[in-house]
């Protein structure tokens, strides 16, 4: 009987330790989430500027979110809204999310100017990421838009990006990964 009570002591001054490491690792993830949240609120809310880098929409996508605030021209264009293709993109961030990384980039779109429909899509400051860079294009190549007015103004904009990248998955997850990919598996 001795023996179970200090056995149960030591248990209780085990636990005991170890709550307060785990309320601390949880509250430092939930302070890195926080700071995020903040980080893309901030992006999406920031005063539109004028000028040269004038944006119309500003695009915010991560794994799990895929968020469009229009910040110019609100009476005169439209996107069409495509929940399938936002989807779509946010599966496919997923696939890189590998590393606990952001990047803002901004894309130049003209329009037809008799039809409305995507003539070019150039990047104008890149994300510097081959594959997300490539992915906008993508992304961007599927918008549409609607004209409330009749008239197809503007026919030349900047679209303001940003990705989320949050790594989820343990480093040894992600080398059997790499390792089998590279396999050809």
């Amino acid at each position: 009987m001795r023996i179970e009570i200090v056995y149960m002591k030591k248990s209780r001054a085990i636990i005991s330790l170890l709550i307060p490491g785990l309320a601390i690792m949880l509250s430092c993830t939930s302070t890195e989430e926080r700071k995020l949240e903040s980080a893309n609120k901030r992006f999406l809310d920031a005063p539109f500027e004028k000028g040269d880098n004038k944006e119309t929409f500003r695009v915010l996508i991560m794994s799990n979110k895929y968020t469009v605030v229009q910040t110019d021209h609100q009476d005169t264009i439209e996107r069409d809204k495509d929940p399938g293709g936002d989807k779509y993109i946010c599966d496919e961030i997923r696939k890189y999310d590998k590393i606990d990384e952001y990047r803002e980039g901004m894309y130049h779109i003209s329009l037809f100017p008799d039809r409305g429909t995507l003539m070019k899509v150039r990047p104008y400051k890149p994300l510097n990421l081959i594959e997300l860079d490539n992915l906008i294009l993508d992304d961007l190549q599927r918008w549409t838009f609607k004209f409330p007015k009749k008239t197809i103004q503007p026919n030349n904009m900047y679209i303001k990006f940003r990705i989320v990248l949050r790594k989820k998955q343990t480093d040894a997850q992600i080398i059997k990964e790499v390792e089998k990919k590279m396999m050809g598996n």
